[in-house]
């Protein structure tokens, strides 16, 4: 069975045959926050995760959603801090919640739009320096996390 995802204006298909990495792909984050960072970003956000951030803030869900959550055309997204980097990057470039981050960070780079060719993955949109080191992660893995997202 094939699945499409949608990224952006275009349907990719991520489920079925004939996957441009087959072989696998090469990933290991380096730790240094480069898909944290930038303006004009994103960090949607699920019920689930922001009950788990609430909880290991340790404030009520309704005070946590108040801080820390805009509404993009009905959807729910990180704010961003005054640099438009993402409210919870430390001064390291790391999660400071990041065992409960949410699961758009702990998939990446395994994103639709970064996955969607070689030519992007190789172009390394977010200019990740894991992209293409470390370990080797298999066909499957990388479709379970496409499908986590």
């Amino acid at each position: 069975m094939m699945k499409a995802m949608r990224t952006s204006k275009r349907y990719i298909i991520i489920m079925g045959k004939n996957n441009w990495f087959k072989d696998g792909l090469k990933f290991s984050c380096q730790g240094c926050g480069k898909c944290c960072k930038g303006p004009g970003g994103y960090v949607w956000v699920t019920d689930k995760e922001i009950s788990q951030f609430a909880e290991k803030l340790n404030i009520a869900e309704t005070l946590f959603l108040k801080k820390y959550i805009r509404n993009v055309k009905g959807r729910l997204s990180l704010i961003d801090n005054v640099a438009g980097d993402c409210i919870f990057i430390n001064e390291n470039g790391g999660c400071k919640y990041y065992e409960v981050r949410p699961s758009q960070c702990s998939t990446f780079p395994w994103w639709p739009e970064i996955i969607e060719s070689k030519e992007v993955w190789e172009s390394n949109p977010y200019n990740c320096p894991g992209i293409g080191i470390g370990k080797s992660y298999t066909e499957q893995e990388i479709l379970k996390d496409l499908g986590d997202q």
